[in-house]
């Protein structure tokens, strides 16, 4: 039986497979806000109240949703300055090669540096599965790194940077979803 790791390996970036799950939660929270627009409910409220709540709701969650599982990846970078991007909920990491001393797996994937700091990487997380099963996942991606980090080519220039890092990317695409539905159905096919 194959091992079943919770992560995808694609060219250098490992995405989380539950990224599926929030892409589904995406879709899912734009059809539950697109009812709430077409539902007049019991009060008979409005087209455009119930278009700003329809909305707001989905668009919130659909955010939710997007930043906890699609957004965490990891990247490794091998010829483009020797450094691992470490993608989390808000934030951007990256790291070169010379400072990671250790790649740990005992609570999920975390990286220690020389500084004796460590970073979190949140595409693999802390659950109670991976603890049982031994963090699978994290030690695919342990395997894939170490051969990086031991090779010792890796000089310990430049420097640990960490950004605030946000996309608003899906709010303002279902914001603008809802604002076409709100123009169809206020214009093209007329709702109370």
């Amino acid at each position: 039986m194959k091992n079943f790791t919770a992560v995808t390996l694609r060219g250098t970036t490992i995405y989380s497979k539950v990224r599926y799950v929030g892409l589904a939660g995406t879709a899912i929270m734009f059809g539950v806000g697109a009812f709430l627009v077409v539902a007049p409910g019991k009060g008979g409220e409005p087209l455009i109240n119930r278009s700003l709540v329809g909305g707001t709701i989905s668009m919130a969650i659909a955010w939710m949703a997007w930043v906890i599982t699609i957004r965490p990846r990891l990247v490794m970078y091998v010829m483009y300055g020797d450094t691992i991007r470490i993608r989390n909920w808000v934030t951007e990491t990256v790291v070169p090669y010379g400072h990671i001393t250790g790649v740990n797996i005992e609570n999920g994937l975390t990286f220690t540096l020389k500084n004796g700091s460590e970073i979190r990487a949140r595409v693999v997380g802390t659950s109670i599965v991976g603890e049982l099963a031994g963090y699978p996942s994290a030690r695919l991606i342990r395997r894939h790194i170490q051969p990086l980090l031991s090779s010792g080519a890796h000089p310990e220039g430049g420097e640990v940077r960490e950004t605030f890092s946000l996309s608003l990317k899906v709010p303002l695409i279902v914001a603008g979803l809802h604002v076409l539905l709100y123009g169809c159905m206020r214009y093209i096919f007329p709702m109370p």
